[in-house]
């Protein structure tokens, strides 16, 4: 029989949480986040693998200190270092914006939090087979090095071995 999520035998959602902070003010910042699973193979002569299968993404930004200042947040795959990425990239499966902006009339607007659901309608989120998920950090305008706050829920699925492979081979 497999363990699964906390040795507790089931497939219950489970919460990471973890903070990505740029290098410096207005930087494009890559962090990376260990997943919480095991890369072996079931033993007992099983051919399945204990992947995460993301379901929702929370991200919490700070209110810059600046009017017109902008931060977004890419959670992928692949490790893009200092270079920008984008939500059209194959590999960033969750992304979210938070400006600062000024009204003719004087009123400022914005968001703090941005809530981003990966599930399809039956439930199911997207399929995560790598070692370490990333955070990029990016901004402009706002004059200190941010960090934003990256809630992610999760629950551990059971991938036979092709299909293990085949995702593997596409997150790369």
């Amino acid at each position: 029989m497999q363990m699964l999520t906390g040795g507790s035998r089931d497939v219950k959602p489970q919460l990471m949480v973890f903070a990505a902070t740029q290098s410096a003010a207005d930087t494009t910042t890559s962090q990376s986040q260990a997943l919480p699973v095991l890369r072996n193979f079931s033993s007992g002569g099983g051919s399945r693998a204990q992947i995460v299968e993301i379901l929702r993404v929370q991200i919490t930004f700070p209110f810059p200190p600046e009017v017109d200042a902008t931060t977004s947040v890419y959670l992928s795959t692949k490790n893009f270092g200092t270079t920008n990425t984008s939500l059209a990239e194959p590999n960033v499966f969750a992304g979210a914006r938070r400006f600062i902006d000024i009204t003719t009339s004087g009123a400022f607007y914005g968001s703090s939090n941005e809530y981003i659901d990966l599930t399809d309608g039956q439930g199911n989120g997207i399929l995560v087979a790598t070692d370490n998920i990333y955070a990029q950090v990016v901004s402009t305008s706002t004059g200190v090095a941010n960090t934003a706050i990256i809630r992610v829920l999760y629950r551990i699925y059971s991938a036979d071995v092709t299909e293990y492979v085949g995702i593997v081979q596409g997150q790369q």
